[in-house]
């Protein structure tokens, strides 16, 4: 049975990563919600099925990602959207790292599960705020590469919030970006860039927290976590296509507003019940 949830959720995580509405706030809510399992195990399988969006924005980018690896490359193009990742990832350390130690202390806590749904509520409406106030249809903005430094800074330091459950960071980034005043496709592609170091690093923090704590890395069995990360990366280059163009055409400020007063309210129906 476990595995056909997975698959689901593998599902769910390839289609939702595109949009500004936090598949992983998403997958914990489910997860915590209607199966009963543990914030921290959901937050963990949240993060390996992550990798395989990642691979999806691997394959997708690969060229321009060649370009900016390949350091023989010193067009100023080029050179402007590398300076713009090294820059973002910086920022994202400097936030990222902290909310991930301090979100990883309050997700150990025996209580946190009895809040988890409440905390990934208020990060929608927050999302929804950042979506709402970003959203400047028929304006045009400057390429992303032209933007100044601190702003490439500062958006890798709104990155770094997202690994708030239910803060998204498609949300964040693209709704910081297009704030900055970068034209709207080259927010969506920057966004989905920048994504690479911030995901790698994520994953990376938690698999070294389970290794120095003894606990087992894999909150599933490890033969159906992968089945779960490859069908999340075929799902996801699938899809990013068409969740591209309508991220182009609409605000999911309404939705995130939406999903977060329903996750406020079932956390409040059910401390009334109880």
């Amino acid at each position: 049975m476990i595995i056909w949830i997975m698959i689901g959720f593998a599902i769910l995580q390839g289609v939702l990563e595109w949009l500004p509405v936090s598949s992983s706030g998403q997958t914990i809510l489910i997860l915590n919600e209607a199966l009963n399992m543990e914030a921290n195990v959901a937050l963990s399988l949240s993060l390996w099925l992550h990798l395989g969006t990642l691979i999806a924005v691997f394959v997708k980018y690969r060229k321009e990602l060649w370009f900016y690896i390949n350091l023989k490359n010193q067009e100023e193009n080029i050179k402007k959207w590398r300076l713009f990742l090294v820059l973002s990832t910086l920022g994202t350390i400097i936030v990222g790292i902290p909310c991930y130690f301090l979100v990883d202390y309050f997700i150990a806590s025996p209580d946190f599960g009895d809040y988890s749904t409440l905390v990934i509520g208020i990060a929608l409406l927050v999302t929804a705020i950042i979506l709402f106030i970003s959203n400047r249809e028929n304006v045009e903005g400057e390429p992303l590469q032209d933007i100044s430094k601190k702003k490439m800074v500062g958006s890798g330091l709104l990155q770094g919030f997202s690994i708030i459950p239910g803060l998204s960071r498609s949300g964040i980034t693209m709704g910081g970006l297009l704030l900055m005043n970068v034209e709207k496709n080259d927010a969506i592609k920057g966004s989905f860039l920048m994504s690479i170091p911030a995901v790698l690093g994520g994953f990376i923090l938690s698999l070294a927290g389970a290794l120095f704590e003894g606990s087992n890395i894999f909150p599933i069995a490890w033969w159906q976590l992968i089945i779960a990360i490859l069908i999340t990366a075929v799902i996801g280059y699938l899809t990013m296509e068409l969740f591209i163009f309508i991220a182009r055409k609409y605000n999911f400020a309404i939705i995130c507003l939406v999903l977060g007063l329903l996750a406020i309210l079932l956390f409040s129906l059910r401390w009334i019940v109880s």
